[in-house]
């Protein structure tokens, strides 16, 4: 079993993923053994060694019965050093493990089975020195056949007479939401996660009553606030014990976004929301709502609505101190995170060179950083994911040492360790596993401002490689957001298009992506996919060859607008033959949501023939939008004045024909009358 002394050996902070559980199968033979002491890895002197675990059979075939051994190694693990390589220590046969202290029988073991058991080792068979508390090696060896088939190592916290020496601890938890792309919670998601049981009230529960300091997401704050009256009870109540709590606050980049991830894609500086989508109807004023003398009041019977600095603001929190991932930190990101107004960053001791002593503060150049023990930490979420007895005791065993050796190290030390943002802070034994850290008599809990206030010394980075596909990925994430912030324009309120799309954003650059790579990429193709779309629905449509056959007039063209908001564009048209004179090269035209309109663009024609005429759309500020479509024009100059003349000439002489008749007529009649005059006479 040594998948938690790898991470613990290596000191990662495993980046608040979810770590493997204590159980995995390690072996070729597929059966592993989790063992380790009771009652958090603490025996007093005196005291029977009670031993528990587990041993699961992953392979297809039996296991034959056999034996586990109990051994018990005879002098300290002196430094925090020592017990990561203990703990680290494969399961190569032939090592030097101490004195065999019990051996008990392992039946049979089915394929797929898993048997628990509970050793008692009586206190005679415990040869430690009575007046030397410290950290002893522990393991325990499986053998079928007299074949070894599995080791597992772990610690015991050895309490003698002597005084342990005390540890001052500061447990630094996130609260946020599930991964979402849309950057904020709807009313549907918040009543399920503030809800009792939900993952919110779990979050914010755990650390109220345990004192924990709390990073907190402004997403979630602003998102309730954003809902008004018709926010769920739940979520109005969750927001009132977060703001009533006693735990230390401290607010994150908005979703959680990394900041260290926003630099190295090519922000110029800390991203955060432009805009939120305030629905002024949700914030009525009620009639017990009257303004101090001294404020601004709003006119009666309108309502108090919101400002975003209000939505997302956390009062009586820490400011200044920045939270970005566990991983890949550069002191360009500092500068970045300085130049943004924070003041200090939460780092893991994994990304610091050397060692930070008793105190969690150090100094790089001018920047100020507060140091987590990535190893404490690990051990910490190891503990509080666990979900057997038998790997909760024996990541509590792993976790309890640790701080037991760094006491004896560093006496009067802080030592701060964070939850991150693997799911530890919801795990299934988080509160059991933050109750039995505080029963360790020689732990302190420490709050996050003592912590804060010690004395920083001076450190290094370690050298971290800035180039990653996360990093390649985030870059086009930002590329297209700019794209679409030149195409906002186009609205009558560009907001209506920039504000959804940073926060769309925030949200896909959150810190818990890092634990859904797969998902990440989905995401981020939809984000991608979705500018693309947006950018596209106010277009020209496909047109065929038109017929002009004016002297002079106005070219109609044809725009659609598949926003849900009014935008306003302008029409070039652009011949490529001189034989059409376009008299304005740039016609504004209005479209309403959901509707197409047509541009009239004046123009008068030169000569005869065939043009091919492109038509492009812009904004305001001269942004090009849509793709360009070219339009055949049939070109008949001076043809309608040819008409008129022939039209008139037609008329003309039907006229003249029609008099012609008229004075025929009229001979003829006037013959007639004489000659029946000349009859009569």
């Amino acid at each position: 079993m040594r998948i938690l002394p790898l991470l613990l050996a290596l000191g990662l902070a495993v980046g608040g993923g979810a770590v493997p559980g204590a159980a995995v199968p390690i072996d070729e033979g597929g059966v592993s053994i989790v063992a380790a002491p009771a009652f958090s890895g603490v025996l007093r002197s005196g005291q029977p060694l009670l031993m528990t675990g587990s041993i699961r059979n992953s392979s297809e075939q039996t296991m034959d019965a056999g034996t586990a051994t109990i051994y018990l190694g005879g002098s300290q693990l002196p430094t925090r050093a020592a017990v990561s390589k203990w703990l680290s220590m494969d399961d190569s046969p032939g090592q030097n493990l101490g004195t065999a202290i019990d051996t008990f029988a392992v039946g049979e073991l089915a394929a797929g089975q898993v048997r628990s058991f509970s050793i008692t080792v009586p206190a005679s068979a415990i040869n430690l020195p009575s007046g030397q508390s410290g950290v002893y090696p522990v393991a325990v060896r499986l053998a079928a056949a007299a074949v070894q088939v599995d080791l597992v190592h772990s610690t015991l916290v050895w309490t003698s007479d002597t005084a342990q020496k005390d540890l001052n601890l500061t447990v630094v938890t996130p609260l946020v939401a599930p991964l979402s792309t849309a950057g904020l919670l709807s009313a549907e998601d918040l009543d399920t996660l503030t809800a009792p049981g939900g993952a919110l009230d779990t979050e914010l529960s755990t650390a109220r009553s345990h004192g924990l300091a709390i990073g907190v997401d402004p997403m979630i704050v602003a998102s309730i606030r954003l809902l008004g009256t018709s926010a769920p009870p739940s979520a109005r109540d969750w927001l009132t014990r977060l703001e009533s709590s006693t735990s230390q606050l401290f607010p994150l980049a908005y979703a959680d976004a990394d900041l260290g991830l926003q630099r190295r894609a090519g922000a110029s500086e800390p991203l955060a929301p432009t805009s939120f989508p305030i629905d002024a109807s949700l914030f009525p004023v009620g009639p017990e709502e009257t303004p101090a003398p001294s404020g601004s009041p709003s006119p009666s019977g309108q309502p108090t609505v919101p400002i975003p600095e209000s939505l997302v603001s956390l009062p009586g929190s820490i400011t200044g101190l920045a939270w970005p991932s566990e991983t890949g930190l550069t002191e360009k990101d500092l500068d970045f995170f300085s130049a943004g107004g924070y003041t200090r960053t939460l780092v893991p001791s994994a990304e610091i060179t050397g060692t930070t002593g008793a105190s969690p503060n150090v100094t790089i150049g001018e920047h100020q950083l507060t140091v987590s023990d990535s190893t404490v930490s690990a051990a910490l979420r190891q503990a509080a994911l666990a979900t057997t007895d038998a790997d909760w005791s024996f990541a509590m065993a792993s976790l309890t040492g640790l701080l037991a050796v760094t006491a004896a190290e560093h006496p009067g030390a802080t030592v701060v360790a964070t939850l991150g943002r693997g799911g530890a802070a919801t795990g299934e034994s988080i509160d059991r596993t933050l109750t039995a850290v505080e029963s360790l008599s020689w732990v302190r809990p420490t709050s996050l401002d003592a912590a804060l206030s010690i004395t920083a010394s001076p450190a290094t980075l370690a050298d971290n490689d800035e180039g990653s596909d996360r990093t390649a990925t985030a870059r086009t994430l930002l590329a297209s957001e700019s794209d679409t912030a030149r195409f906002a324009t186009v609205a009558d309120d560009p907001s209506l298009i920039t504000g959804p799309q940073r926060l769309a954003l925030l949200a896909l650059l959150s810190v818990s992506w890092e634990n859904d790579p797969a998902g990440w990429a989905s995401a981020a193709d939809g984000f991608l996919s979705e500018g693309s779309t947006l950018r596209s629905s106010v277009h020209l449509p496909d047109s065929s060859q038109i017929n002009f056959i004016q002297e002079k007039g106005n070219l109609p063209i044809a725009v659609r607008n598949e926003l849900d908001f009014p935008v306003t564009v302008y029409v070039t048209v652009r011949p490529d033959r001189a034989i059409l004179d376009v008299l304005n090269d740039r016609v504004e035209l209005k479209i309403e949501a959901n509707s197409q309109a047509k541009a009239l663009v004046p123009v008068q024609s030169i000569a005869n023939g065939e043009v091919r005429t492109m038509v492009t759309l812009s904004t305001a500020a001269g942004t090009a939008i849509s793709t360009p479509t070219f339009v055949v024009l049939n070109v008949q100059a001076g043809w309608e004045t040819a008409a008129t003349v022939v039209l008139a000439v037609i008329v003309l002489l039907l006229f003249a024909g029609g008099v012609w008749r008229t004075v025929l007529r009229s001979r003829k009649s006037r013959a007639q009358r004489s000659a029946d005059e000349g009859v009569e006479s």
